[in-house]
């Protein structure tokens, strides 16, 4: 019977007042409802053949989700690759959800996390997400989630944050209004969640007002999961600084927990410890055993080395590094090897001035003067030009000559503005910092001898600006040559070149001659640019420019592998920012050979740093046999120590080699040290990283069984659709015309039709009306088409076994032929061709009347007998899994309890606790009921084959 289209059980049937009552269960949803008889209508008496397709497609659909062990692939628009399932499997499968996923750069760690967030929720374990990321990565994680997994975040920056609080904070309520509990996925900066401590002018008023708003707020609005990227950044140069305290505080209040980072470790035992205890604290206490042993159920890592493709080829291409040193002709760049000259004989008086009066401000400032100078005739001219006005502003101010108090001492750490990270800093420009807002910082600090340094300036700036008027920089009139060189080598027209400086000055002067010049379309991504504009730049960069011109500070976590020849314009002396410019282009999904060219110009101090730092240090890391593109040089080089090295060469060129190979020592010892610290980083087993598992996923008929469900189902409701280019065009009940796609892999680029996977309302929908068919329901006559026929009946039966804590499922077709006879391959084949084919049948008629209970039941018994040895082997798993699962979950309690007794707010750690408490005791004072193992067995489709 059905009850507005919707087939139904009726369980009792009266009357009250004259009036027939029927009790009836609506099969899709389980809802119960009293109705008049009247309003039922009986089964159609001949079944239309849609209703047999679309039953026998959804059976299809629920078998392959019963065989799956992970959910998540099948509802991404990205196939993982064969290192990615593993690390979904060993996290998925683990007793607690709180795991390091350390891979190497460029592996996809983000793709990892999305995976098990996508899991988590399909599975029901989670609910609330919070994400905490470095500011440049929150735009790129929200749109890869999207992209990828059709998961929404919101993003809750420092001004976002700031806005809401200030607008909660007016408005009177009884209670404050939390606003991380406005929104149930969120992405958040580091800086903008870490809890304060002091701040100077503020009262402890205004900071714990300040601190409300934001971990107090996180740690009340009980998020579920917790993600954080980079989690390096967190670990601290001690437990007390601020992101430090804000992780350890939301890892001891959110059950589940991902730290993501390739360099966990960075060479430092009791940095790499403290990201542990964010794990768990009682596994890593203070002690130094952190052997592989201990590690390998919290740590999921995969190198390079390692990782293959879908066809099992090496993931990675190999790289072309060639490094060209460009000369200075004597006629053309006559005046730029003057003026190189002059600022290096100005940098030396004014480092040894630096020296003498202990000035290290002044001394980075001489420092940054000479890379300058290797850069650009602009980069170089502007800084002196700010120097030169900085010194005359002071005079102004002053109306005197002032000369340095070797009291007056610089705090160097200002140099590094790490929005009080509270690491320890040191001399250096830092890889993600544009060095010009640097120098701007440090120039309004240093006091010198005015006079003599701006009698010496005005000169420099003068050949600076004759050497402009009149010359074009070596460097650029070599890369205008190369440019060209390279896309007829590529045999491309319209060839992408990705172009790193160090400063901003040179990348202006870039962009005008090889737009003016090279008639080139360009663009730049420099640190002084927000998170969107450089989205903007990199999509254009994608789409239509032909360069892109960064620093260092905008390449960070951007993904550019649609282009693969990177210009080093200016080489970092720090072999890691190298290889991390290189990781923008060499990246999963690069199709090209990576080609890295590295310009310098014809110069002693250049040439004896590159040869220590790219020549004999590649030469010692391959002897060690420690690939260079990996993180290693990460955790063991020292900006401030690259830093000493180049000035060396710069002010002690006759004690280089001896200061050079001391240096190189200590490298190759902290090398050593490193195979024994993260080296130690369990990996994946290389055996174990098939393509077996991604073929599945890869050749999947998933997407097109829900594609033909959908049709059928709409053909057997009378709901038109159509099929256009971008998709599935119709109007579902309940929602608005739309275009859908099913394919959302090969859709993934495009915007128009929206993605449909099993977890999508409509295919949710579709399948709770593939209710199972009932003793009173008439069973269809059919003849097959182009299909061997035998009398009988076919059927398809759904075996459950389970109890409150597991559940395990089969779906079995099932053919008993007339004599009785039981034909396994015949009823599966059957099934196979109404999945795969239209028109294999036709409905002639119906069994009814007493005939088709009759049947029914002969065909349960049938299926019980075929189907009873699952049923044991399912009941003795379960009955088997009954104590791990019971273990298991006290340890979890214990565990949480643990880690919740270590929030340091009183009232969220009380409310927390008896939340557990209750959850605890409900959970075992239930126990003996919720093990109790019930067997179901249900048809979902059956008709009778007549020849």
């Amino acid at each position: 019977m059905k009850y507005h289209g919707q087939e139904v059980e009726i369980l009792t049937l009266k009357k009250v007042f004259g009036k027939e009552i029927a009790e009836i269960k609506i099969l899709s949803t389980g809802e119960l409802k009293s109705v008049h008889f009247s309003d039922l209508s009986k089964d159609k008496d001949i079944p239309a053949e849609n209703e047999i397709y679309f039953k026998a497609i959804a059976g299809k659909i629920k078998a392959e989700i019963y065989k799956q062990t992970l959910f998540s692939p099948l509802e991404s628009s990205v196939i993982p690759l064969p290192h990615q399932i593993l690390a979904l499997e060993k996290i998925m499968s683990g007793q607690f959800l709180r795991f390091l996923i350390a891979d190497e750069v460029g592996m996809g760690k983000t793709i990892e996390a999305g995976l098990v967030l996508k899991e988590l929720k399909i599975r029901g374990i989670v609910k609330k997400t919070l994400i905490i990321v470095p500011k440049s990565a929150m735009s790129q994680w929200q749109a890869e989630l999207k992209k990828h997994f059709n998961e929404s975040f919101k993003i809750y920056d420092s001004e976002y944050i700031n806005a809401l609080s200030k607008t909660f904070a007016r408005i009177e309520t009884e209670a404050n209004i939390n606003l991380f509990k406005q929104h149930s996925q969120i992405i958040v900066s580091m800086d903008a969640l870490k809890p304060l401590i002091s701040r100077s002018g503020w009262s402890k008023e205004k900071i714990e007002e300040y601190n409300n708003y934001r971990i107090n707020s996180v740690l009340d609005a009980d998020f579920d999961l917790l993600i954080i990227d980079e989690c390096h950044k967190v670990g601290g140069s001690n437990p007390l600084v601020g992101r430090f305290l804000m992780a350890e505080t939301l890892c001891n209040a959110i059950p589940n927990v991902l730290l993501l980072s390739a360099t966990p470790h960075r060479g430092k035992g009791d940095h790499f410890r403290r990201v542990l205890k964010l794990l768990d604290a009682d596994a890593f206490s203070d002690d130094e055993d952190t052997s592989l042993a201990k590690l390998m159920p919290y740590v999921v890592r995969t190198e390079k080395r390692q990782a293959v493709d879908y066809e099992g080829k090496k993931l990675f291409n190999k790289r072309f590094t060639r490094k060209i040193e460009v000369h200075y002709d004597d006629e053309l760049h006559k005046k730029q090897k003057m003026l190189y000259e002059a600022v290096t004989e100005y940098v030396i008086d004014g480092f040894n001035l630096a020296q003498q009066t202990k000035n290290n401000s002044y001394a980075f400032i001489m420092l940054l003067f000479q890379r300058m100078m290797s850069s650009s005739t602009q980069a170089i001219l502007y800084a002196m030009e700010k120097r030169y006005e900085k010194l005359q502003k002071e005079k102004d101010i002053f109306g005197q000559e002032l000369t340095h108090n070797p009291a007056d001492e610089i705090d160097i750490s200002k140099i590094r503005n790490l929005q009080n990270d509270d690491d320890e800093h040191f001399l250096n420009y830092d890889e993600y910092t544009d060095f010009d807002q640097e120098l701007d910082d440090i120039l309004n600090e240093t006091l010198v001898n005015y006079e003599v340094e701006q009698s010496i300036l005005k000169k420099l700036v003068q050949k600076a600006k004759d050497c402009m008027s009149i010359e074009t920089d070596a460097k650029v009139d070599f890369l205008l040559d190369k440019l060209k060189e390279l896309k007829a080598e590529e045999g491309n027209p319209d060839l992408k070149f990705l172009i790193f400086t160090d400063f901003t000055a040179t990348q202006y002067m870039l962009k005008e001659v090889l737009e003016d010049k090279g008639g080139y379309y360009c663009d730049i991504i420099n640190g002084s640019m927000d998170t969107d504009q450089r989205l903007t730049a990199l999509k254009k960069f994608k789409k239509e420019t032909q360069i892109l011109i960064c620093t260092d500070a905008a390449g960070e976590s951007l993904n550019m592998q649609f282009a693969h020849i990177i210009i080093n314009y200016d080489i970092p002396w720090n072999p890691m920012i190298l290889e991390q410019r290189i990781g923008r282009v060499d990246r999963i999904g690069q199709k090209h050979e990576v080609k890295a060219i590295n310009i310098m110009l014809d110069n002693s101090i250049d040439k004896r740093v590159y040869e220590v730092i790219e020549t004999k240090l590649t030469q010692i890391m391959e002897q060690l046999g420690i690939d260079k593109t990996s993180d290693v040089l990460d955790s063991t080089l020292e900006q401030d120590q690259v830093n000493q090295l180049y000035l060396n060469s710069l002010l002690k060129p006759d004690q280089f080699d001896e200061i050079s190979e001391q240096w190189l020592s200590e490298i190759k010892s902290k090398l050593l040290k490193y195979k024994s610290t993260e080296g130690i980083l369990p990996t994946m087993a290389s055996k174990d990283i098939s393509v077996n598992k991604t073929d599945a996923l890869k050749h999947s008929p998933l997407h097109i069984w829900l594609e033909n469900l959908t049709k059928k189902y709409l053909d057997n409701k009378n709901i038109t659709y159509e099929l256009i280019l971008d998709g599935l065009k119709f109007k579902f009940p309940g929602y608005g015309e739309n275009i859908y796609t099913f394919n959302i892999k090969d859709n993934i680029d495009n915007p128009i039709p929206e993605p449909v996977s099993l977890q999508h309302n409509i295919i949710q929908t579709i399948i709770s009306e593939a209710v199972p068919y009932t003793e009173s329901q008439n069973i269809p006559i059919v003849k097959l088409q182009n299909f061997t026929s035998c009398k009988g009946f076919w059927s398809l039966w759904h075996l459950e076994v389970q109890n409150q804590l597991e559940a395990i499922h089969i779906i079995q077709p099932i053919f008993i032929s007339d004599e009785g006879d039981y034909f396994p391959a015949y009823a599966q084949d059957l099934w196979n061709k109404l999945v795969q084919e239209d028109n294999i049948l036709t409905c002639t008629d119906v069994v009814s009347g007493e005939d088709k209970s009759k049947y029914f039941f002969s065909m349960f018994e049938h299926a019980e007998s075929i189907l009873h040895s699952k049923y044991q082997e399912f009941e003795s798993k379960i009955i088997a899994n009954t104590a791990k699962i019971k273990q298991n979950k006290e340890r979890n309690f214990a565990f949480q309890e643990r880690q919740m007794n270590r929030i340091g707010i009183e009232n969220i750690k009380k409310f927390r606790l008896n939340k557990l408490f209750k959850e605890k005791e409900m959970w075992f004072s239930n126990f003996d009921e919720t093990i109790q193992i019930v067997p179901k067995l249900n048809c979902l489709l059956i008709f009778k084959v007549e020849e």
